[in-house]
Parts: C-alpha cells; sequence; structure tokens
C-alpha cells in the first residue's frame, strides 16, 4: 500500500482473503471427518461424483441380483423337498399296482388297494396346485430369477415344473389289466421326477455360483466406490491440524495488519 495511507490496507486485505480460504478448507475438513466422505458434493469432486453414482448402482444391482439368486435357491428346494415327496406317493402308487397286477388278489382286496392308489392320485393333484412359494404356484411353468447384467448372467432358468409329469392318468387298480397298466406308468413317472429333481439339483447348483459371483463382484464394486467416495481419516486429521494453526495464525496476522495501519495515526500527535 502507499507508503501512509490509511484509506487502503493491502497487507491487512490480503490476510482476510487468505484467512477466507484457510477458513473454507478448515470446514471442508471437518465435514468429511464427520460425515466419512471425501465428496459430501458435487463441487468437491464432480468427475468422482458421477463415476461413484455408477458404481453404487451397480453395488445395489448386484446386490438385488444376488438375493433374487437366494430366492431362486430357496423356491428350488421348497420343489426339490416337494418331489421328494412326490417320489414317495409314487413308489407307493407302483407298488400297489404290482399287488394288484397280480391274480393271487381277492376281489376285496384289490378294492381295497385301489382306495388307497386314488388316495395317492388325490395327494399328488393337490401337490400340483397348492405348492407356493411367496404366493407364487411352484409347478405349472417356465421360472425365470434375474441376476443382474454382469458376466451375462440374466434370466438363470430353475426349471420347467409341469405338473402334469407326475399326475397319474390311470384311473384305478379294479382289475389285474389295470393295475399293470398303471404300473408301467408311475414307473415312468417316477424316472420323469428323479430326472427333474436332478435338473433342480444342477441349477441350484449354478445360482450358487452365480450368487457367489455376484458377492465377489460386490466387493470390488465397494473397494472402488469407497476409494472415491470415502475420506481418508489419516489425512483430514492432518489438514485439521494445519487449518486450525493457518486460522490462528491468519487471525494473528490480520490482527497485526490492522495495527500497523492505525500506527500512522500517531504522526497526527
Amino acid at each position: 500500500m502507499a507508503a501512509g495511507s490509511i484509506l487502503n490496507n493491502i497487507s491487512a486485505l490480503g490476510a482476510s482473503r487468505q484467512l477466507g480460504i484457510t477458513s473454507m478448507g478448515l470446514e471442508k475438513t471437518i465435514q468429511r471427518l464427520t460425515t466419512g466422505k471425501r465428496i459430501n458434493m458435487a463441487a468437491d469432486d464432480a468427475a468422482g461424483l458421477a463415476i461413484s453414482n455408477k458404481i453404487g448402482a451397480d453395488i445395489r444391482i448386484a446386490n438385488q441380483g444376488r438375493r433374487n439368486a437366494y430366492d431362486g435357491v430357496a423356491m428350488s428346494q421348497v420343489a426339490d423337498g416337494v418331489l421328494e415327496e412326490v417320489t414317495s406317493l409314487l413308489t407307493r402308487a407302483a407298488e400297489l399296482a404290482e399287488q394288484a397286477a397280480t391274480g393271487t388278489i381277492s376281489d376285496s382286496n384289490r378294492d381295497a388297494t385301489n382306495a388307497e392308489f386314488q388316495k395317492i392320485k388325490d395327494a399328488l393333484d393337490n401337490i400340483a396346485t397348492n405348492t407356493k412359494f411367496n404366493g407364487q404356484t411352484v409347478f405349472g411353468g417356465n421360472l425365470f430369477v434375474s441376476v443382474g447384467d454382469f458376466q451375462k448372467l440374466t434370466d438363470v432358468k430353475i426349471g420347467t415344473l409341469t405338473a402334469g409329469d407326475y399326475r397319474i392318468k390311470s384311473q384305478s387298480l379294479t382289475n389285474s389289466t389295470l393295475a399293470f397298466n398303471a404300473k408301467g406308468e408311475v414307473r415312468k413317472m417316477i424316472d420323469n421326477v428323479s430326472m427333474m429333481r436332478a435338473s433342480i439339483g444342477a441349477n441350484m447348483q449354478n445360482m450358487y455360483s452365480i450368487a457367489n459371483t455376484l458377492g465377489i463382484q460386490v466387493e470390488n464394486f465397494t473397494a472402488a466406490y469407497s476409494q472415491i467416495r470415502d475420506a481418508n481419516i489419516a489425512d483430514e486429521v492432518i489438514n485439521l491440524t494445519k487449518f486450525q494453526v493457518l486460522n490462528q495464525s491468519g487471525t494473528s496476522a490480520l490482527g497485526q495488519s490492522n495495527q500497523a495501519a492505525q500506527s500512522v495515526l500517531s504522526l497526527l500527535r
């Protein structure tokens, strides 16, 4: 400033401007320490914010896909457990058909055998229509699970579970001919259900693998997201100390600049 000027205190203006910069830095550092985030607004890192938002979406989508895969496993487990009971019922039906097909059984005993056979048919029909998971019928159509868009793992088929594959069409065991035909039909159904369970088991293993893969992706996405968005606490503590010292020294320097300007007034005494 001009020597002896009392109108413009340039040194005080510079000290004030620098003190404002220091105060802003101190405010940002305190904000990062309290939120744990390096980016608290777009102005902190516009490019980093845009990139991290996309990664954040990937994390949430992959997590949901992982949950979908486990839901698919749970639904498949329900189907597999029910089909185990179906196998037991069909095996008993085949046993009854074998018994009714022999010529050594009396008509009254064959009628009793047929009565149990009819109950088994009714039980199988009930399984077909009443087995549900989360309000959705398990048997009777193609089921798909969406597991995200990563590594082409979209829409994994967990099985075609058609109830007609194990509904017994034979009407009765009232004579040896009908019983013999029913026995052959039921044996084929047992084979069909066994293959169905094998397919369900293979698909469950596939979905376990998908869930694990998505879990690894979530870990990697989260690491990348954290690298961009999260504050480095050690660095911020260092910055906090620096800005606190600068704030104190800047305040002192501003006071000294004002006092230097006032010393000009001593010339008027």
